[in-house]
Formats: structure tokens, C-alpha cells, sequence
């Protein structure tokens, strides 16, 4: 799946080139540094099976290693990528090395220690070289004090390098960055290039590092109070530079690393090992990285692999392990749940086999060719898909080798999306709720639940709550388990490589913040399931789009439509499918590919995410607030309570089923904007407990009028009709719940003293029918354009407006842009923006409505204030004073335009 492009598709952000440009640059500079006949290659970062002992939680409490690899295997790996020195850096041990050496390799001894550092309660890597046996236990014995460790280190001359420098195995949120002066005078040397971390953190340590002056080094030590000597830190000399390719799948081991000088090569080597000759230009600082850099790409390859190797490799934890080992209950609680998943998979033997294909394809083994013809139609282009990783791994593994793999990731996922929809499509449970009135919004809200005996939704046995449609869905779940098993692993590679990559995002903005260098630019990427259809919030949003363009803010947009172009700040990928869904007149609801919405959030530049609908545009809102660890916003447009009051006849009971969904949603979210008070009021209050905080009171601007528009006559609508004949006027969806069906009632009452009294409608929907028949005489305009709205609002007398429903309502706006002043209920939306008898009327019921509409048609000269009131109010809803406060709650910059706004204010 490809989005959308051509010349009006969203710039990407300038932040990711810019930090490309520069690291690259510098990698350039430093590549010709060293006579080649002078320099030996070594990956000083790489890891086998003998790190078995991962240092996060949820590998530890699993009981899971952190790779499979076998050492013979990683050594091919490196020979091939051209190192000319080996070494292995297992976690906490030097056992690969050691066998090695036994089995008469050449080998540098090192390992990658894990040390805490006590007042900053963190564990953070240290690469440690050239140590005996011996020199290793008490190392291992010191890592528990990084302070100890170092000295030692020092004190044996044992070369250490800092590794990741801005990633850390800690569950402090706030890292003061006084720890960052203190490493600056504890190690000489720091791994800049690390093949698994992304430009951004690489970039960020290669300028902290070089503006390490021996001025700052020396203040910091006094401010301290630490010795540089003790840890083998000379402040005059500059810091020395690494790389390491941190590979554990031996797929990009030796890609990248470090350069090491070592004058008359050629000579040395016939005297001393290579690896004596690489540990001394550790020593001495001999040293430049190479390789490349391909932001996450290369760490979703190796999660792609490791995720396949566990569903081949896991066995049963155990309860009491999970239950009993060191961690929170809900890291229990998820691992619990994780390892029942991933032992269900390896008893399904297609899923199984599948990732045992990924695996072999990522090292270049291809499929048997006869598989192609035993397995079923609907999944053949899995092999192909297969082949051409297998084919790209055999051409070697550099970036054509990343860019191919993840290529062939999105398009699988996206392929095996496409086939878990066909079969839902193809279910008893999709004829079952193709019937008429299956789906209805009050079957649904009576019989929405999910059954707490997990036997009865998995295994087919019979429960109360088995599923909304009253039939068993395990046939259904059994056909799905396949292709939602390769889906959900593709999709969690995805999300578990970026998410590491930013776990720490609030304290890397901190860091470059203090720094002044490579500051990551401050842009939303706002989701929607509708803009191009007819209804209000697509009307709202598409209001806010052409803001957003006119002002050149920093929002982007994103759509999935079928026909939709790109626009300036409008992202339009295509469905992967679409509905039309039930008692909606028509409304679509279609389905996004996830990972190319990721993909665009990625290069964009994105830091922060809004989302605007329920549909499946807040699931992929979360997906990417967790995957991108990002501040995540909803804009609620819809009272779903009110909609499901007004067109159903669901007790308090289910309707309150309902609001507990909607409040384990919404506090998921950051920030919630909302466009009235009652709803600020009703989601901080006891019934959806948000904090009032993260509740922000926004409102939709008026639109730009037209001032040369033509009034409509009101002859022109009704042969009966003159200048003088009242004329009311609406414009929404014809729908129950917008309130229409009171209108036969209002008209019918104002019409005992306004015999004369017409109505014009404009608008359609499912209830256009119905209101048809009850209004015989009443003008319905269909959906009609803007220029013909705007005729109609100047040109007739009264806006009347009996929904409920409404969280704001736009049509107001619009109604007082045009001079017309507007009638409606006193409840949410309306009670903000209607002002009682000076731009319009709020009222109780509809016999208060009918008698309010008589009584506006005896007050000639109220009428004519009212239109000069309505237009006042109308200017109230300044686009750039609410898009101001829109967004400082977004923490957004303002535009030219928003900055000259305020300072007039």
C-alpha cells in the first residue's frame, strides 16, 4: 500500500534530513582519517547465544535470552562484513570469547557489563576490553558500583567504552542531566554509531561529545568533586569515537564499527596478533566508526527475527516465576498474557512453520520450492514475499538488504490484512449481522460484551455474553488465528523497535534542549475517519484544514479515503477496505494499513499525534502514541450517550456499559479537547473521572462569509410566498437524533397564530423519509453547496435548531456569519454560543420553541438588532483567537499570523 503523492502531498518534516545530513557528513569526514593499509575493522559491539540473561524485565521474567545465535555463526557474520579483528560482547561474560580462544581463534576478550550507578538509580552498558579471567570475576563483583568499576578498569589499564550514551535501563522518568557532566569525566571513550539506534540519538551524542572541552571536563570534575585520573581521563586529550553494530541476530554484524590505526601494519602483524594490535589502539585512541545508519529499520529486522525465533523457541515460564519475580503486577500481569499467546501459537502449526520461514528467509534460505503448491491459494504471496528477503539477504546485508525486508514487512502485513477482512467478510458472523436490524445501534449497545471465560470466546463454549450477535464466534477466531498471529508480530516488531528507540523521548528533547543542538521540531499529525463526507464533523474538519493551510501550521492532516486527493497539509492513504454502516445514511467506516500511517509519522517528523473520531483512526492514534511514546490528543465531536438516548430505547444500565468504554478511551489520551462546558464538566466529574487538567474548552471558528452573495427570495421557494412571509430555515443531517422529528410539533403549534409560517430543510439522511410525510409543505433542498447556503442563510428569518445531540454546533456559526439569529434548545453547544434575546433564543421544549418563534415575528425591530447581535457573536469565534488557544494546549508553535494575534492582544 503506498500513499497518495504528487505535488500538493505534505513536505515531510525537515528534522530527519537535517540530522541525516549531518551525521553522514560527519561520517564522511572521518572515513578518510586513516591510511586503509594501516587500519584494522572491528565490530566492538556484536552479542551471541552467551547473552542469555536480557536487562529488561519482561525478557527476565520469561525466562527468554536475548538471541539464539550460535558464535560460529556470528563469526561467519563478521568475516563476511569484512572485520579484520573478532570480538564478542555478551552481557556480563566473556564466555564466547573464551571458547574461542580455546578453539585457537584470534580473538580481543570483551563483554558488555551492566553497572548501576547509585545516586541516578540507572543501569547503563559499559564495553569493556583485554581483561584475564580473573580480571573478570572482580569486574563482575564491581558492576554494581559504576564508580568501583571504572577505577578498576583504570587501575588495570582494561579500556573502556561508554556504549548508547542516551539509553538507559532505568524506570526513572526524570534523568537529571547533572549525570551526563559526570560521564563526561568517567570515560575517554563513546560508542557514536551503534547500528540499532536511530540519527537522532546519534547525532545528539557525536555533538555532546565533540563540545566536550577540557575546560568543561575540569569544572565538571571540581563540581563533582571526581578525579579524572582515577578512571583514566586525561581532560586535554579529545574524547575518543566508536561504532559498533550492537547486532544479536548475526544479520548486520560488522556492517558497523570502528576503524583502528595501527602505524606499519602490515609489519606488526607479522610479529603480534591482530587482536593485541586493536586492543592497543583502544588504548592509545586510535579510532574512527564507520558504517550506517537506517533509523529503526535495522532494529525492526532484528525484532522481526527474534519475535519469529521466540514463537519457535519459548517454553513455559511457569506461574510461580511470573508471580514471584521482582516487578510491577502489571509487567506480570502482561507477561502472563504474552506467554500464553506465544505458547498457544507454537501448538498452531501453520503459525509455527511461518515464523520458521521468516526466520530462515532472514538468513538467506529460501523456501522449499514445493511449499508453494501445498499451501492454500489465499497465502502463496507470503512465499513470494519470502523469496524476496531470502534473495536480498544472498546479495549481502547492507541498506539495499534493510530497504527490501521492510519493504516486504509493510506489504505482507498489509496483504495478510487484506485476507483476515475477506474472511470476516466471508463469516457466519458477517450474514448474521448483514440481517436487517443485526447491527442496530440498540442491538449493539444491549448486547455489546465479551465473555470473562476466556474457553468461551477461544474455544466455542456456550456463555451468557458469547458475543453480540447471540452466536459462538470460536469458528471465526479459529479461522482468523493465522493470519492475525503473522499480522499482530509484524505490527509488534514495528512498534517494539521505535518504541525502544524513544522509551526515554521526554529526556532526549532535555537533552538536545540543553544542549542547543538538534532540538526535534514540534509537529502533529491529526487522524480522522471522515473529511470528504456529508456530516458535521467533516464539515468542522475540513474548516480546520483550510486554517491549517492558510497559516502554515504545524499539523498535518491524515484521511483514508478511496478518491481523495492530497492537499498542503493533507496526508490520503487508501483503504484497505470499507463498509457502509447501518443507520447511517450512508456513512463509510474504512479501514487504514497501520503500518503505512506509521511509516508517514515516522518521516514526517511527527512528535505528537490528535485524532478527531471512534472509529479505527483512535486505535492506530494509540498504536502510534505507544509505538512513538508521544503525547496523544482526542477532539471529541460526538456525544455518544445522547446518540444512543435519542435513537434507541437502551436502559440507563447498557447506556452506562457504554459510557465506561468511552472512559477507558478517552483516558488513554494526554489531552482531551472538548466544545462545550457541560461535556468539560461531565468528563471530570464523578461519571468519567478524567482529570480536569487534560480537559480543554475549545469551540470551531465562524466561517468566512461571502459579502456579495444574493439573498434568496423567498418566492423563489414557495409560489405562495413574499418578502414578509416568516420563512424558517435548518440545515443538518436528517436524522433522529439531530432532533428533526420535533419539528412537525413546533411548526404545527407556531402555526395556530402564523398561519402563513413556511419551512425550509436542507440536508439528508436516513430519517428524510419520515420527515417528508409529517412535513408536506415544507421546502427539502437535498445536501446543496456552499454558495447556495450562504443565499439561503441571508435571506431567511430564523434558524431553528432542535438537537440535543450536538456537541457544538457549526451550523450556528454559520447561520450568525450570515446575520441570521437562531433558535435551539438550552442545552450543550448552543447554551455557549447563543446569547439569550440578543443573538437568538434558548429554550425548553418545543412548545416553548413554538411560542419563542411567534413571538420573534411580532418584534420587527428585535429581529433587526438580533441580525446585528448575530453577526457580533459570529466575529467572537475569531479563527485565529481559537486556534491560538488550540494551539498552546497542543504545545505547538503559533504561525506569523497567531504571533501578530497576540501581541495585539
Amino acid at each position: 500500500m503506498k500513499m497518495e503523492t504528487g505535488p500538493g502531498t505534505c513536505r515531510p518534516g525537515d528534522f530527519r534530513k537535517s540530522v541525516a545530513g549531518e551525521f553522514n557528513a560527519y561520517l564522511q569526514r572521518e572515513a578518510g582519517r586513516f591510511p586503509v593499509e594501516d587500519t584494522l575493522r572491528i565490530d566492538l559491539h556484536c552479542h551471541d547465544h552467551n547473552s542469555d540473561t536480557p536487562d529488561e524485565l519482561w525478557g527476565r521474567i520469561l525466562g527468554l535470552p536475548e538471541t539464539w545465535l550460535k558464535t560460529g555463526k556470528l563469526v561467519k557474520c563478521l568475516r563476511d562484513n569484512g572485520s579484520d579483528v573478532l570480538t564478542v560482547t555478551n552481557h556480563n561474560n566473556a564466555r564466547s570469547c573464551w571458547t574461542l580462544l580455546d578453539k585457537g581463534f584470534d580473538v580481543l576478550v570483551g563483554a558488555e557489563f551492566t553497572c548501576y550507578f547509585p545516586e541516578a538509580n540507572l543501569y547503563l552498558h559499559v564495553l569493556t576490553y583485554g581483561f584475564s579471567a580473573e580480571q573478570e570475576q572482580v569486574l563482575c563483583e564491581k558492576r554494581q558500583n559504576v564508580y568501583d568499576f571504572l577505577r578498576y578498569a583504570a587501575a588495570h589499564d582494561i579500556p573502556v567504552i561508554l556504549p548508547h550514551p542516551l539509553y538507559f535501563y532505568t524506570r526513572n522518568d526524570r534523568i537529571n542531566l547533572e549525570l551526563f557532566e559526570k560521564l563526561a569525566v568517567m570515560f575517554q571513550r563513546f560508542e557514536v554509531l551503534n547500528g540499532q539506534r536511530d540519527l537522532w540519538q546519534s547525532t545528539l551524542t557525536l555533538n555532546w561529545v565533540q563540545s566536550l572541552t577540557p575546560e568543561k571536563i575540569r569544572d565538571y570534575a571540581r563540581k563533582h568533586k571526581l578525579n579524572p585520573r582515577d578512571f583514566g581521563v586525561d581532560p586535554e586529550t579529545p574524547k575518543s569515537l566508536a561504532g559498533g553494530s550492537d547486532d544479536h541476530m548475526g544479520i548486520f554484524a560488522g556492517q558497523c564499527g570502528t576503524q583502528l590505526l595501527v602505524p606499519n601494519l602490515e609489519q606488526r602483524l607479522r610479529e603480534t596478533p591482530a587482536s593485541t594490535l586493536a586492543l592497543e589502539a583502544i588504548r592509545a585512541g586510535n579510532m574512527v566508526p564507520f558504517g550506517h545508519l537506517a533509523e529503526n529499520q535495522k532494529l525492526n529486522i532484528a525484532l522481526l527475527d527474534y519475535f519469529a525465533q521466540i514463537a519457535s523457541n519459548i517454553e513455559d515460564p511457569g506461574l510461580l516465576r511470573i508471580l514471584l519475580h521482582r516487578g510491577e503486577a502489571s509487567d506480570k500481569l502482561a507477561c502472563f498474557a504474552l506467554s500464553n499467546v506465544l505458547l498457544e501459537l507454537q501448538k498452531h502449526k501453520h503459525s509455527r512453520k511461518f515464523f520458521e520461514f521468516i526466520h530462515d528467509a532472514l538468513q538467506g534460505k529460501k523456501p522449499n520450492k514445493m511449499l508453494r503448491w501445498k499451501i492454500s491459494k489465499k497465502y502463496r504471496f507470503c512465499i513470494s514475499y519470502l523469496e524476496r528477503i531470502a534473495d536480498s539477504r544472498a546479495r549481502g546485508s547492507g541498506e539495499e538488504f534493510t530497504q527490501t525486508v521492510n519493504q516486504a514487512i509493510a506489504d505482507l502485513f498489509t496483504e495478510i490484512n487484506k485476507v483476515i477482512i475477506q474472511r470476516v467478510q466471508d463469516s457466519k458472523l458477517a450474514e448474521k449481522l448483514a440481517e436487517p436490524g443485526a447491527f442496530s445501534t440498540e442491538e449493539l449497545t444491549r448486547k455489546f460484551e465479551v465473555p470473562s471465560q476466556v474457553t468461551a470466546w477461544l474455544l466455542g463454549t456456550p456463555s451468557k455474553h458469547t458475543q453480540v450477535t447471540d452466536r459462538c464466534i470460536g469458528d471465526l477466531v479459529d479461522k482468523l488465528m493465522f493470519p492475525t498471529m503473522i499480522a499482530a508480530v509484524l505490527a509488534g516488531a514495528n512498534l517494539a523497535s521505535t518504541r525502544v528507540l524513544y522509551q526515554n523521548r521526554e529526556f532526549l528533547n532535555s537533552f538536545a534542549a540543553d544542549l542547543g543542538r538538534n532540538l526535534h521540531e514540534h509537529r502533529a499529525l491529526h487522524l480522522s475517519d471522515t473529511l470528504f463526507d456529508k456530516n458535521g464533523v467533516s464539515n468542522s474538519l475540513t474548516g480546520k484544514l483550510r486554517q491549517i493551510q492558510g497559516n502554515d501550521l504545524a499539523i498535518d492532516m491524515l484521511v483514508c479515503h478511496e478518491t481523495a486527493d492530497p492537499e498542503p497539509h493533507l496526508h490520503v492513504t487508501r483503504p484497505l477496505a470499507a463498509f457502509t454502516l447501518p443507520e447511517s445514511g450512508g456513512q463509510q467506516l474504512r479501514i487504514p494499513d497501520l503500518l503505512e500511517i506509521s511509516r508517514i509519522f515516522y518521516d514526517g517528523g511527527y512528535d505528537r499525534v490528535i485524532c478527531s473520531t471512534e472509529g479505527p483512526m483512535v486505535a492506530v492514534a494509540l498504536f502510534l502514541k505507544h509505538m512513538f511514546n508521544v503525547p496523544c490528543f482526542f477532539f471529541m465531536h460526538t456525544d455518544w450517550i445522547e446518540y444512543i438516548k435519542c435513537t434507541t430505547q437502551a436502559t440507563q444500565h447498557e447506556r452506562d456499559r457504554v459510557r465506561r468504554i468511552l472512559r477507558l478511551l478517552y483516558s488513554q489520551f494526554d489531552g482531551v479537547f472538548v466544545l462545550n462546558r457541560e461535556h468539560r464538566d461531565w468528563l471530570t466529574g464523578f461519571e468519567m473521572q478524567l482529570d480536569s487538567d487534560k480537559v480543554f474548552l475549545t469551540a470551531h471558528h465562524a466561517p468566512q462569509v461571502n459579502t456579495r452573495v444574493e439573498p434568496i427570495r423567498k418566492s423563489d421557494l414557495f409560489e405562495d410566498a413574499d418578502d414578509d412571509t416568516p420563512v424558517l430555515f435548518i440545515a443538518c443531517r436528517l436524522s433522529a437524533e439531530k432532533g428533526i422529528m420535533d419539528l412537525p410539533d413546533i411548526i404545527a403549534r407556531a402555526r395556530k397564530s402564523l398561519p402563513d409560517l413556511k419551512l425550509v430543510i436542507a440536508g439528508s439522511g436516513p430519517a428524510e423519509g419520515e420527515l417528508r410525510a409529517l412535513l408536506p409543505d415544507a421546502r427539502f433542498m437535498g445536501w446543496i453547496d456552499k454558495q447556495m447556503l450562504a443565499s439561503l442563510y441571508a435571506g431567511l428569518d430564523l434558524f431553528v435548531f432542535p438537537s440535543r445531540f450536538d456537541t457544538f454546533g457549526n451550523v450556528l456559526l454559520e447561520a450568525f456569519a450570515h446575520g441570521m439569529p437562531a433558535i435551539a434548545y438550552d442545552c450543550k453547544g448552543p447554551r455557549d454560543i447563543i446569547e439569550q434575546d440578543v443573538s437568538g433564543y434558548l429554550v425548553g421544549d418545543p412548545r416553548e420553541m413554538a411560542a419563542r418563534i411567534v413571538a420573534h415575528y411580532g418584534w420587527p425591530d428585535r429581529r433587526k438588532a438580533m441580525r446585528t447581535a448575530a453577526l457580533a457573536r459570529a466575529a467572537h469565534y475569531s479563527a485565529d483567537r481559537i486556534m491560538t488557544e488550540y494551539l498552546d494546549n497542543l504545545g505547538l508553535p503559533a504561525p506569523q499570523c497567531v504571533r501578530e494575534h497576540r501581541s495585539v492582544a
